[in-house]
């Protein structure tokens, strides 16, 4: 299962775009928060797919959760947009989210930073910004998944 991963795109749905128009064949969309408006130009756009999506920080409606549980290609990822979880300082209340619910994966956004590491044997992935990234390029993510393994690569690129 090959699943894309954005974060943080501000209003700005162009690079979500690009990106899945030249991604090639995926099965899913993970929006991790920050704006709410471009998850639905997703859903009414790229409805064939299964789309999970986050609040963030500046989203002030739309009903969705604000962080979720996703069982995908049998990995069991926990999904926030990461304020409520202190990521600006460190990974430990993300861990211990991802860790209460029995998850191998903790992905999160809020910082425009991407982050791809694994620690305490758990996958800590941020896909960064597609649209406002600080201190670099834009970025998305990608997540490999098979019999539950996570695989997962920051794709960086120039708009």
């Amino acid at each position: 299962m090959r699943v894309i991963v954005f974060s943080d795109s501000h209003g700005d749905v162009r690079p979500m775009e690009k990106a899945l128009s030249v991604i090639g064949q995926f099965d899913a969309v993970i929006h991790l928060g920050d704006i709410e408006r471009d998850v639905r130009w997703l859903e009414k756009n790229y409805s064939q797919y299964p789309i999970y999506a986050v609040l963030g920080n500046n989203d002030f409606y739309g009903g969705r959760p604000a962080e979720l549980t996703a069982e995908l290609g049998g990995a069991r990822l926990y999904l926030c947009h990461g304020h409520t979880r202190g990521v600006r300082r460190d990974h430990e209340g993300l861990i211990a989210a991802a860790r209460a619910r029995g998850c191998t994966a903790a992905l999160f956004g809020h910082t425009h930073v991407p982050v791809d590491v694994r620690e305490e044997g758990l996958l800590i992935f941020n896909p960064g910004s597609c649209a406002q990234p600080r201190g670099g390029r834009p970025t998305f993510g990608v997540l490999e998944i098979e019999n539950g393994d996570c695989q997962s690569v920051i794709v960086d690129w120039i708009l």
